[in-house]
């Protein structure tokens, strides 16, 4: 029986090879492959079909998903006749998202009960609505599932007429139900959050009045 000392060898007949260090191949490429069939096509390809795989592993829960980055933008109104949801909006005076514990505090430079009471449409109610711009960083945002129904091109159009950058979205807030903790409405103090990818999250809204006076 033959006696072997290097890590790499064939055995006699050449039916077997042991692989016990490193192969290198000088020119960077596997034997009968040359640079000209490693292409930026190729390699994007790859990538593609790499990412695809994990997104589909991650939403099947085999692999950990990603977390979600929420950020904060302030929301105008470029549309003529809002004036009572823009005077409430411009009552925000700070919004602080913490990504950690996945809290969205709106802290306010007025009392609730004396912000504007209109209609929200979509039978929501006439509350005293607020608007806040939120993003994750996924864009489109049609691409985002808000409390499990997919965003849509309305949304994407509303968060434009608002002045939010691509990727970001408008919450409103029914600040009188989520201060009173009246989750039987519209406008609950948490929602969940989910896209290809990411693992499902909730949030949870809090008001803060100012202190009285």
């Amino acid at each position: 029986m033959s006696e072997y000392n290097a890590k790499n060898y064939t055995e006699q007949g050449g039916d077997v090879t042991h692989i016990g260090g490193k192969i290198v191949y000088d020119n960077g490429l596997m034997p009968n492959m040359s640079t000209a069939d490693v292409t930026s096509d190729t390699v994007a390809k790859v990538r593609t079909t790499l990412n695809a795989l994990i997104t589909k592993l991650k939403n099947a829960g085999l692999m950990v998903g990603d977390a979600f980055t929420m950020q904060y933008a302030a929301v105008t109104d470029s549309v003529a006749g809002h004036a009572d949801r823009s005077y409430n909006t411009g009552k925000i005076s700070d919004v602080t998202v913490d990504n950690d514990a996945h809290i969205i505090t709106i802290t306010l430079s007025e009392k609730v009960k004396d912000l504007k009471d209109f209609e929200a449409g979509n039978g929501w109610g006439k509350h005293k609505w607020l608007g806040v711009g939120l993003g994750v960083g996924i864009s489109p945002i049609t691409g985002l599932y808000y409390n499990g129904a997919a965003l849509s091109a309305e949304d994407v159009t509303e968060a434009t007429q608002c002045g939010l950058d691509a990727g970001y979205f408008v919450r409103w807030v029914a600040a009188d139900l989520v201060l009173a903790g009246d989750n039987t409405e519209k406008s609950v103090d948490t929602f969940t959050l989910w896209a290809d990818g990411y693992t499902e999250t909730a949030y949870k809204l809090v008001i803060v009045e100012p202190d009285a006076e």
